[in-house]
């Protein structure tokens, strides 16, 4: 059995593209594709079986309407639980479509570690170095310390936290610390689709009340994050070079600009 999962989801023909520019960049940063099944969700799926047959992946596509904007990204989560009775892997990573791997980023993650079976990531543009690194990133970029600063004061926390509390996704102030991104996450599987369940019954939730957060499935990745002590890895797993607040971080993961 293999012991990895990823899984992404791409509508329209521009996201399957960027998903098969990800499947080339696995092979391109010598990720073996033996331990891995890749699952597709996807309004093409004939198109990715031909291509995984290319690439020679293993790979469990699933037919999806194609969605717009915002439905793609909000209802991720729903779709996602579709994978669930096939998904036997023992870890399981959610990719964004749209990201690039840079280096063989399976070799540096430690499942056995992560605290209640799940690691999310830091967002790159909210992270901030620590110690040393963070004096020279200040002095370097003097206007973002009252940048950031004046987030702080102003919402608790740096984030685009999801602040009306008419919304599942809401996050009081005092718990808006660490915010994460949406573009790359994973957990152990039972962990993973508990997450992932509880954040599809408050996407449902909020559509039902006509109510869609303010960042859509990053708003309620956080607000669940809020509630629960979980591993939070660095920006190196969604990195993107131009944020000057990741200069010596080690780029794992890019996201790709558009």
């Amino acid at each position: 059995m293999r012991e990895y999962g990823v899984i992404s989801l791409a509508t329209g023909t521009r996201y399957v593209q960027y998903w098969k520019d990800l499947i080339n960049s696995f092979q391109l940063s010598n990720v073996d594709f033996s331990n891995i099944t890749f699952y597709i969700l996807t309004d093409n799926l004939s198109q990715c079986e031909t291509f995984a047959k290319e690439m020679g992946i293993y790979l469990k596509g699933y037919q999806i309407p194609s969605y717009g904007w915002p439905e793609a990204t909000l209802l991720r989560y729903r779709e996602i639980l579709k994978i669930k009775q096939d998904a036997t892997e023992n870890i399981l990573i959610y990719l964004d479509a749209d990201m690039l791997v840079q280096s063989n980023f399976l070799k540096t993650l430690s499942p056995i570690s992560w605290i209640n079976g799940i690691a999310l990531v830091s967002h790159p543009g909210y992270w901030r170095p620590t110690r040393q690194k963070a004096l020279l990133y200040y002095l370097k970029t003097p206007m973002q310390v009252l940048k950031d600063l004046f987030l702080i004061i102003r919402i608790g926390g740096l984030g685009s936290w999801e602040r009306k509390n008419t919304s599942t996704a809401f996050v009081p102030r005092k718990l808006r610390r660490n915010y994460v991104c949406g573009g790359t996450w994973m957990g152990l599987r039972a962990s993973f689709f508990a997450m992932v369940d509880e954040c599809a019954s408050a996407v449902d939730l909020d559509l039902e009340r006509g109510f869609i957060a303010k960042w859509h499935d990053e708003s309620h990745l956080n607000k669940w994050k809020s509630e629960h002590v979980v591993e939070v890895l660095s920006p190196s797993y969604c990195f993107d070079p131009t944020y000057k607040n990741l200069f010596g971080e080690r780029e794992l993961i890019r996201a790709v600009r558009k």
